[in-house]
């Protein structure tokens, strides 16, 4: 009697345990959900098909971000390199900027042809294996110039970033041509200080 007594209270003790895990659990993923929103220098891609109507009016390309919240690179890519080159630049007069986050259940969104879909089912469309990485689209949703797939080091994305839109913008017929390197200087940032 008493080995079944003692087992009964491991047992209430490791469901006591269990619970309480569960809970911490849950209060760190909702804390971590919370942080983990996407930003609002680099808008979400709610609706693709109002950014391709954009895009299409402005002959820019549209670019997406797809990015991940586990992803330590994409933090990397958004904090180093495209917070600040939205924050001090007019890059935007180059492209329509979103982010697509691969892995939120339940964000709804909007495709190149004005379907809802959930957000976390676009990157398989897209071909998208990796994050993050940088696509370039005419206002239709084709792609028309190479991805960037990946992050390796932060000193070449912009001018991998750079080349992606020339390319796509050469690929819309748009003769304007995008200099990151001069728009930095331009801009009067000092971005080692960041």
């Amino acid at each position: 009697m008493r080995f079944n007594l003692f087992q009964t209270d491991i047992w209430s003790t490791a469901n006591a345990i269990k619970t309480k895990l569960s809970m911490i659990g849950l209060v760190v993923l909702t804390s971590f959900s919370l942080n983990t929103s996407a930003n609002e220098i680099l808008p979400l891609a709610v609706d693709l098909q109002k950014s391709g109507q954009v895009a299409a009016k402005n002959k820019v390309p549209v670019v997406i971000f797809a990015t991940a919240t586990w992803c330590n690179y994409c933090k990397k890519l958004e904090q180093n390199i495209l917070e600040p080159l939205l924050e001090t630049t007019d890059i935007e007069k180059y492209a329509e900027f979103s982010q697509l986050v691969m892995d939120k259940s339940h964000w709804k969104m909007k495709d190149f042809q004005g379907r809802e879909i959930e957000m976390k089912t676009l990157p398989d469309k897209l071909g998208v294996i990796v994050a993050p990485t940088t696509l370039f689209f005419d206002g239709e949703g084709n792609q028309i110039a190479e991805p960037i797939i990946g992050l390796t080091l932060e000193e070449f994305y912009p001018g991998n970033l750079e080349r992606g839109i020339n390319n796509a913008l050469k690929a819309l017929g748009n003769p304007k041509r995008l200099d990151i390197y001069k728009m930095v200087e331009e801009s009067k940032v000092d971005y080692q200080a960041r």
